[in-house]
């Protein structure tokens, strides 16, 4: 009891500490000027303060032009010393540490203006007009990156912020700028300029002899010397060290006991797994030096081992020898895909010891010449020098280069966590048949909503944007409070939604504001935070409605009326799916002017496809029948009534149960089938069922990715639902030629009236009825013409890009 009490109380001061940090935040984003002799430096989020970062650092530092900038370096508190050494080492002037997303730190983010990274910035972070922004990232991509990582698209969302608010990206090749260009979906988006001079930590491949001085004030001299820098096995948050300690210490032994005492093996891994290797049981193998920034000990070896490390793309400037040590190349790259094959490099790769120890003492024997012409294309000796005086001095000493825009208008769309369910389906069918030429689509979404499911981003064709966004963050205390009122009281006056409006549209400023988005278009129509969020663009909004939502607000309470009725007045087009459903969104909007009905596309054909694949239970599929109970009971010449929706209360189930029972009472004979997706009344919908009289004869299944084989077989579909939109599985069952019997709701009624469809009502006694008159022979298949249907939701969706509308 009192641990459950201690750990309330600590997120109670972890919440209330982040409301203070931002808070403070907000208060310099706000109140204070930007300070022109400001630089902060952040390297990978205060992990390490190396490569581009520090090179740019000694230059600012070494120049007596740069003598009037301070100079702020962000570090996590286990880096804090080590980094502190190197600025000592390399005598970094006018230099301070300040902790990573720490309250100094965020003051900084808001009062420097200059801001140069080789990540990105806090999730907090937003852009002050008049701060200028370099990412200089930390290495050519050889893995993939970015969009390019099926199960790790979802999570790019901060890094694509990072590099969307940059003035400057900074590249050494064409290749690497357009891979990462493509990765992280920045084309017609990025307004930034574009540097490519070659990486500032290169640049001391150019510089041979100070490699030479290095080994001698390292009494190394005489040694041959080899570097080990191998790249991390994971991905994300996926952690493999302990194998990776394991494998590496057996080959390091080996390697140890072969080695001449000639020779020197120095040491680079990364930090989870360097930390377990005790390097005093060796006599010919040590780590890299601490205080010494690796590119150096890099310029003074005789030869690089990596594997899969964008290192050797730098290291290829020295001209000495690099061997890639892949002996788990086949496990590795299941894990992770790669750009370029390694066999189109022109190293020498080696899967064991023996195969490692002849290529070290083997001298070079391949060309590339160009390989550097392709990876190494900008490199330069003088990057560093041409970089500051171009970013900080405002010189135009290098070529800038601008994302060339296609010239069509960007589109911005949000379908929620793109959950495997009707909505998700229109939404894909509907990206399906977009007018391609027209305009350009990003679909964003926030990350967490993917983080149980990341594949679901890979439903989403090929061409189409990803933007996704980290949740929402920093909020001032009257910004608390106005929500607190708004949201959790509903209360509603002009200074609560002053202060709402103020942080919404702040946080549309910070995730999308640097982007030239046309329209932002709420597909899914729910969820608060983006409906408030898309409410607030600086874009012409756009707001799908696809339930009715007065009985939403009634039955459910999942949506927050006051957000809704605002929305519905405010949004430059309000977008009920089928006309039944138009007179409550007009009811709580009350303004007839915005709202434009847009039928969802109906991918009929697909379902046509899907209808004739086996019959398959998924791997979670739970049912109340064997797949090959099932398959009789389709095969059976009983009627067969079938629904499929979610297990929840506005779906009637339990209202067609009783019927059905009523049914089955009445005819002894037929079958329910209801097939639902996740919902908080299955359980309930289960036992229900199975008290009943003709428990037998129901048949529950949660979850099956594809329910038509099931549906094909039926005899009719019973749409039972309190209240809808416009139900695809209706249009489903009507390809199918399955008759269709629907309560007389709001949503569905249009459609069934116009296609003479069958409709009951609303109660046990109603769907009774129905399916006494199915099997009289009164209801039969409405046979809609779809492509006829189609034509008309493409050409209503079009019109809502209409200036005319």
């Amino acid at each position: 009891m009192m641990i459950k009490i201690l750990k309330k109380i600590k997120k109670v001061i972890i919440k209330i500490k982040n409301i203070l940090r931002s808070s403070w935040y907000m208060h310099y984003f706000y109140q204070t000027e930007l300070n022109e002799n400001m630089i902060l430096f952040d390297s990978k989020n205060g992990k390490d303060i190396g490569g581009n970062i520090l090179r740019l650092a000694q230059e600012l530092s070494d120049s007596q032009e740069y003598n009037d900038y301070k100079l702020y370096f962000s570090s996590n508190n286990y880096k804090k010393k080590q980094l502190r050494k190197i600025l000592n080492f390399y005598r970094i002037r006018n230099a301070k540490i300040v902790k990573e997303a720490g309250f100094h730190h965020y003051r900084l983010l808001a009062k420097a203006k200059y801001l140069i990274t080789d990540t990105t910035f806090p999730f907090e972070f937003i852009k002050k007009e008049g701060q200028i922004i370099t990412n200089t990232w930390h290495g050519t991509p050889l893995k993939k990156m970015g969009k390019d990582i099926d199960n790790q698209a979802y999570t790019m969302g901060n890094v694509q912020k990072g590099f969307l608010v940059s003035d400057y990206l900074l590249y050494p090749s064409d290749y690497m700028k357009d891979i990462m260009i493509h990765a992280y979906c920045l084309d017609n988006l990025y307004k930034g300029k574009i540097i490519c001079s070659g990486y500032p930590r290169n640049s001391v491949f150019f510089y041979p002899e100070m490699g030479k001085e290095l080994r001698d004030r390292l009494g190394l001299k005489a040694k041959r010397l080899y570097a080990y820098m191998p790249t991390w096995r994971g991905i994300g948050e996926k952690v493999k060290a302990e194998d990776q300690i394991c494998i590496i210490e057996e080959y390091l032994n080996q390697l140890d006991n072969i080695l001449t005492d000639n020779e020197v093996f120095l040491v680079r891994l990364h930090p989870f797994v360097a930390k377990s290797i005790d390097y005093g049981n060796f006599r010919h193998i040590s780590a890299f030096p601490e205080e010494y920034e690796p590119y150096d000990i890099l310029n003074m070896v005789d030869c690089l081992v990596t594997d899969y490390s964008s290192v050797f793309f730098d290291f290829a400037n020295s001209d000495k020898k690099i061997i890639l040590f892949t002996y788990d190349k086949e496990a590795y790259f299941d894990d992770r895909g790669i750009y370029v094959e390694l066999n189109d490099f022109p190293f020498p790769q080696v899967y064991n010891v023996s195969e490692l120890i002849k290529e070290l003492r083997i001298p070079k024997n391949y060309d590339d010449a160009e390989f550097k012409k392709i990876y190494c294309q900008y490199d330069r000796k003088d990057a560093a020098s041409l970089i500051c005086k171009h970013i900080i001095k405002g010189e135009k000493v290098l070529e800038e280069t601008k994302i060339t825009e296609n010239g069509k208008d960007n589109i911005l769309i949000c379908c929620g966590g793109l959950a495997q369910n009707g909505l998700t389906t229109a939404f894909l069918n509907l990206l399906d048949h977009v007018d391609r030429d027209k305009r350009n689509y990003f679909v964003t979404f926030i990350k967490g909503d993917l983080r149980h499911d990341p594949l679901r981003v890979k439903q989403l064709p090929d061409w189409v944007g990803i933007v996704p966004i980290s949740g929402f963050f920093g909020r001032t205390f009257l910004e608390v409070l106005a929500t607190v009122l708004y949201f959790k009281k509903n209360r509603k006056n002009d200074w609560i939604i002053k202060y709402v409006d103020r942080y919404y549209s702040r946080e549309y400023y910070k995730y999308y504001g640097c982007c030239d988005y046309k329209y932002v278009v709420h597909y899914s129509g729910y969820g608060e935070k983006l409906i408030n969020l898309f409410l607030n663009a600086s874009a012409k909004n756009i707001l799908f409605v696809h339930s009715d939502m007065i009985k939403e607000l009634e039955v459910r309470s999942n949506q927050h009326e006051l957000t809704i009725k605002r929305a519905y007045a405010e949004y430059h087009k309000v977008v009920p799916i089928s006309k039944g459903i138009l007179e409550p969104t007009l009811k709580l909007g009350g303004n007839a002017a915005n709202i434009q009905v847009v039928n969802n596309y109906h991918d009929y054909q697909s379902v046509i496809i899907k209808s004739k694949n086996d019959l398959k239970f998924d791997d979670n599929t739970i049912s109340s029948v064997t797949i090959n109970e099932l398959n009789d009971i389709l095969e059976s010449d009983e009627k067969k009534f079938i629904t499929i929706g979610r297990f929840s209360v506005e779906k009637g189930h339990k209202m067609l149960i009783d019927a059905f029972d009523k049914y089955y009472e009445t005819k002894k004979a037929g079958y329910l089938i209801i097939i639902g997706s996740y919902g908080p009344l299955y359980n309930e919908t289960l036992q229900y069922s199975q008290s009943l009289k003709s428990g037998e004869r129901i048949i529950i299944i949660r979850y099956m990715s594809n329910p038509m084989p099931v549906l094909k077989k039926c005899d009719a579909f019973i749409l039972s639902s309190l209240y809808e939109g416009m139900p695809f599985v209706v249009l489903e069952a009507d390809t199918l030629k399955i008759p269709v019997i629907s309560t007389n709701i709001p949503g569905p009624r249009g459609f069934m009236e116009e296609h003479h469809g069958y409709l009951v009502e609303s109660s046990v006694d109603g769907i009774y009825k129905g399916l006494l008159a199915f099997s009289c022979g009164e209801v039969r298949a409405m046979n809609v013409d779809y492509e006829v249907y189609n034509q008309l939701a493409v050409s209503q969706f079009e019109d809502l890009f209409s200036e005319n509308t």
